[in-house]
Formats: C-alpha cells, structure tokens, sequence
C-alpha cells in the first residue's frame, strides 16, 4: 500500500527536513569538496545539502558527481548556463525542504559549531526570521586578514525586534552574512528570495529586509570561514568601480522602497556610505603601494579634495601599513561609516577574537581539506565510510 508520498524510482524518499544547505557553485571545483565536508561535519544537525552548479566551465562534473555519490544528504542542481548568483541561489530556494535554509559559498567553510547554536537560537525565538553569527575571514593565500561583522549589534545572544534594530543600526552593521545566516524559509520565500538585479548585493539587501519585518537573532563566536579574493563575486565587484557604483544604485533603490526605507528612511543613504567605504579600503589592501588615489576617491563616492588628499598620503608616507591607516583615517571622517571611537573599540576586541580562536580556525581548515579530498576519492572508488560521509 503507499501513503501518496512514496519516491518514484531514483528519487530520495521524502522526509521532514529541519535545515537545508544551498551551496552555489561556479568554477570552485578546488574549493567545493572541503566547503560540503564542513558542512558534513556539522555537530548536532543533519541537513539537507543542495549543490547549484551554474553552468560551470572548469569541468567540476567529475568532482559534482563524486559528491553526489559520498552520500544520500547531497543532491545537485545543474544550470545548463551561467544565470548567475542570485538565480544559482532562487533555485536552490526552491527546491529546499527545510523549514530553515542557509546559503554558504562554495569556496567557504562552516565551523562545527555554527548550524546548532544557530537553530536552537531560532526555536526559542519563533518570532525571529532569521539568525547570524561572526565568521573569520580568510584570504587567498589561506590567510587570516579579520573576523566579520567589525561591528557586532551585540556581545550575548540575543533577539533584536525591528524598532532595536532601527536603532542600533545608526552605530553597527552588516551583521548578517550569507555563509553564517540561517533564513526561515517560508519567510524567505515571502521576501520574493534574491533579485537578480542586485547582483553580488542579492543576500545582503534580503537579509535586511527580512530582519526588518521580523527581527534576528545575533549569537557571537567564529563560526565560520569566508574567502576574499580579488577573482571572487564580492571581490571583483567591489574592486571594479563601474561595477560597484551601479549595484549600489540598484541597493539603494531597493532599499529604500522596502519596509527597511519605510522603517528607517536614512538608512539606504547609510548603508551606500558603508559600502562605499569598504570598497575603498579593499582597493587599499588589493593594490597597497600602487593603489590609485583618485580610484579610491571614486569608489568612495569622494570628490577632487579626496584626490589631492589621498595623493598626498602616497606622496609622503606611502601606502604602506601607515600609508594606509592614514588614508582609511581620512575616509572615515569623510564618509563617517561608524563612529571612530566605536569602530577602534570593536577592531580591539576583535583582534582579541581572532588571536583566540586563530588556531582553530587554521586547524579547521587544514583538516576539511584532507577531509574533502578522501570524500572525493572514496566516492570515485565506490568506497564511502559512514566517518567520511559524515554520519
């Protein structure tokens, strides 16, 4: 007899899922494998795990095909072409059947510790639409370069109601990140999921407007991995000026025409000035000693004063690591993203952070590689340990 919810063959059985894993893939077969083992070895949770290939062209299929095969969670979605992030992640969205959903990259790593906490967070607080937590960030070279977000809404876990954030958010920021949010998914879904006009900005303007309805939960610690490089979506988008200069009119617009212009109208304004900040700082860390003044001015949204400024700094000190904090020293009184006294007491205590947990998170790393690479390799020898599986 059948209960009308039987799986036709080849297909997985049906089952009440609590978290589902959105990974978007596009040509990171390097980086792929360890970011799933990660999120295989997750303590207390056993997610569903969807892998979005957007038609990627550095033949990741035989790398594709060996995770699907390492174990049942795993399951791929292929475009047939580059649509891009924001649809890589729609789709995934879609085919989710958890009651919560997460979207790491796939050149990211989630800590062991994340999807717990995280979850219980969201069952004591059901009013909440979403929870987030710190990540450390990690450069090209598998650096560690700092910990995210530098200015945290709170130092406990705690649940901030839309008119906390309104208030708060005038001193703090970009709190929420696509590789540590964990979205509920029916309110996701209400949001209208990612607009493919935002480009790079897709999670980040949903996520505010979600957190604006409903609130979220901040639950601090490392718990997580994220990658910078200037060949990455963020990255390349942030360094390009034209690029960058368009998104954050489309951000802005979006925003403001969303309950969060609604509920804090100042607050795309805000929100442009901070982006703009970040941009220019990354084209200091990127092109250091040969950053170009008057790139940065423009990133900035800055004007001739800020060239002759910016220059003078090159000029006489450099851009160099004192070059650089003068010169990031000059933006911030321009664009006055945080409070400088706010943003040096959080950039203390998160040097505090980082020194403390520095060691595992290089620990993590290193052994979700080797953890990646025999996932791969067990699957191709049609070999799949119950441990490698991470079951």
């Amino acid at each position: 007899m059948s209960d009308g919810n039987a799986a036709t063959p080849g297909e997985r059985p049906p089952r009440d899922e609590l978290l589902t894993v959105v990974i978007p893939h596009y040509n990171q077969r390097d980086f792929l494998p360890r970011a799933v083992a990660s999120v295989l070895h997750s303590e207390n949770c056993d997610p569903e795990i969807i892998i979005v290939d957007d038609g990627s062209t550095d033949g990741s299929e035989p790398v594709l095909a060996a995770l699907e095969a390492a174990s049942p969670r795993i399951k791929i979605i292929r475009h047939e072409v580059n649509q891009g992030v924001a649809a890589a992640l729609n789709t995934g969205l879609a085919a989710a059947r958890g009651r919560y959903v997460t979207f790491p990259g796939a050149d990211d790593l989630v800590l062991p510790n994340l999807y717990g906490p995280l979850l219980a967070a969201l069952g004591n607080h059901p009013q909440a639409g979403l929870a987030c937590s710190q990540l450390a960030i990690v450069g090209s070279d598998g650096a560690i370069r700092g910990v995210r977000p530098i200015t945290p809404p709170s130092f406990r876990t705690e649940y901030l109601d839309p008119k906390t954030i309104c208030r708060r958010i005038k001193k703090t920021d970009h709190w929420i990140s696509g590789t540590t949010g964990i979205f509920r998914t029916d309110l996701l879904r209400a949001a209208g999921g990612f607009d493919v006009t935002l480009g790079v900005f897709c999670d980040v303007i949903v996520g505010r407007i979600v957190a604006f309805q409903n609130g979220f939960v901040y639950v601090p610690g490392i718990r997580a991995i994220f990658r910078v490089a200037a060949t990455t979506l963020s990255g390349a988008t942030l360094l390009d000026r034209e690029k960058n200069t368009r998104q954050l009119a489309v951000a802005h617009d979006r925003l403001a025409n969303s309950i969060v212009g609604q509920t804090a109208p100042d607050y795309p304004d805000r929100f442009v000035r901070r982006l703009r900040f970040s941009a220019a700082r990354l084209q200091l860390v990127w092109h250091g000693k040969n950053a170009d003044p008057a790139v940065i001015a423009a990133v900035a949204g800055g004007n001739d004063s800020d060239v002759r400024a910016l220059t003078a700094i090159r000029q006489t000190t450099g851009f160099g690591k004192a070059g650089r904090i003068l010169a990031m020293g000059w933006l911030a009184l321009r664009l006055w993203p945080f409070s400088p006294l706010h943003l040096a007491v959080h950039l203390l205590r998160n040097r505090i952070v980082l020194d403390r947990n520095r060691d595992d998170v290089t620990g993590w790393m290193h052994r979700m590689d080797e953890a990646g690479k025999a996932m791969t390799a067990a699957a191709r020898a049609n070999d799949k340990p119950a441990d490698i599986a991470g079951r």
